[in-house]
């Protein structure tokens, strides 16, 4: 699975406003650093931010098709204040 076909997958399941930056980590597409800023992340704390992304890749994830994920969420609120904005 490619960083941009990562990207789409966490956009499109975590629907509008979502913004993910995704880095392969090793150059082998299987180990990610993702960055995600979701407004449906609103009111949740980080476990849920982070089980809610888990959850857009769980069939690679079983596959092992995606081996290691390492994320920062944000809801919009949470990340402007994260910048200094």
């Amino acid at each position: 699975m490619s960083p941009d076909q990562v990207k789409a997958r966490i956009q499109e399941k975590l629907g509008a406003g979502t913004e993910a930056e995704i880095i392969d980590l090793t150059g082998t597409m299987d180990h990610y650093q993702a960055i995600v800023i979701s407004p449906s992340f609103d009111g949740k704390i980080m476990i849920e931010q982070h089980r809610m992304v888990m959850g857009t890749l769980q069939p690679e994830i079983d596959s092992g098709e995606v081996h290691a994920l390492t994320m920062r969420t944000f809801s919009p609120t949470q990340y402007k204040k994260y910048i200094g904005g």
